[in-house]
């Protein structure tokens, strides 16, 4: 998917898991692209500690989402899937 296409309900999904449709609607409304929803998810699932240890941040939307996601009780890691 490149980065300027619109991302879509069932992406969301894909990337994140079974969550409430307005979470889908919240991570929708951050214009993330796919890739930065993958690397928020990534975060969430319990990598941002090491990742922040290696320097690496967040765009500002991945950001967004990542915050979405891990106040959000209904998101599982993929691991706990």
């Amino acid at each position: 998917m490149s980065k300027s296409a619109a991302v879509s309900h069932t992406d969301v999904m894909h990337l994140v898991g079974d969550i409430d449709e307005a979470v889908v609607a919240a991570i929708l409304a951050t214009k993330a692209s796919y890739q930065e929803i993958a690397e928020a998810a990534k975060w969430a699932e319990g990598d941002a500690e090491q990742l922040g240890k290696s320097g690496h941040v967040l765009s500002p939307a991945a950001e967004a989402v990542y915050d979405i996601l891990t106040t959000d009780p209904t998101f599982t890691p993929a691991s706990d899937r």
